[in-house]
């Protein structure tokens, strides 16, 4: 894709996050640069989604402040959030019968103003600039041979390419992703993950919650540990995808070693089955 115009910066202050009185998370503050890729792990029910939404400003912060790009998105219009940040959370489906280029075009809705007359729009630009977006989208992610084909025709693993695309087609600086590979293969894993990185390039930054600490491993520049009502750690992989540190928040001994290609990145391995022996 083309250079973003504004290269983004989010930065997270004092945040408190929940629902009503329920605070999941509180005292966040942390900034993040143009290009990084951040793995979010935790726990199941850690906060993970919850920040995501509130990043996004799906949910309003119980204290604190998320500012993208100088702004307090709070006091961001939808169109203006929908411009700058691309949401994708986990068991996304589509029951209508929309073509691939046709769910891949709804990436471009945020940059059409359907109201604007006629006469101060052009029309037939904006629809060939679109288009063009659009079809490097399908192709960045793979999906040439199946841009005509029912989404509700694809695999799990094809869908969520679909959704990448899409991401990319919307062209927004900031990239919020809910386990993206959640119930893939491992091709469609690294597929997918491949993608959400090549996005990063040109000064995007994604933030991905993952539960296969291997895959932050591979692909974060930084890794953000949340837990127990707050981050717990953060840098990068090497640092916080310790076995202390991983023993103490999961509950189980992982080991961690070098990995077999490349020694300076670290494979996570979890405990071996206690499996009980046979009698002689």
């Amino acid at each position: 894709m083309d250079p973003l115009k504004l290269v983004p910066r989010l930065e997270l202050e004092q945040l408190a996050i929940g629902f009503g009185k329920k605070v999941i998370l509180s005292n966040i503050t942390l900034a993040i640069n143009p290009g990084e890729l951040i793995a979010l792990i935790g726990p199941n029910g850690s906060g993970k989604t919850t920040l995501l939404k509130t990043i996004g400003g799906l949910l309003k912060p119980l204290d604190g402040d998320v500012v993208l790009d100088g702004r307090d998105i709070t006091f961001m219009s939808k169109r203006e959030k929908a411009l700058k940040i691309s949401l994708l959370f986990q068991n996304t489906t589509s029951d209508w019968g929309f073509t691939v280029e046709e769910m891949v075009n709804q990436g471009r809705f945020p940059h059409q103003d359907f109201f604007e007359s006629s006469t101060t729009r052009n029309t037939e630009q904006t629809t060939v600039s679109d288009k063009s977006i659009v079809e490097k989208a399908i192709r960045s992610a793979g999906l040439s041979s199946f841009e005509y084909r029912a989404v509700t025709e694809l695999s799990g693993g094809e869908f969520q390419r679909v959704l990448i695309a899409r991401a990319m087609a919307q062209e927004a600086g900031l990239l919020l992703l809910d386990e993206p590979t959640n119930n893939l293969d491992p091709k469609y894993q690294y597929m997918v993950m491949n993608l959400i990185r090549s996005m990063t390039v040109f000064g995007r930054i994604a933030i991905v919650s993952l539960h296969d600490l291997n895959l932050a491993s591979l692909y974060a520049d930084r890794v953000i540990l949340v837990g127990d009502g707050g981050l717990l750690a953060m840098g990068r992989p090497s640092q916080v995808l310790r076995e202390d540190i991983l023993e103490e928040v999961f509950g189980i001994p992982f080991a961690i070693a070098p990995h077999v290609r490349n020694p300076s990145v670290r494979a996570v391995f979890p405990p071996l089955p206690d499996i009980p022996e046979q009698p002689g």
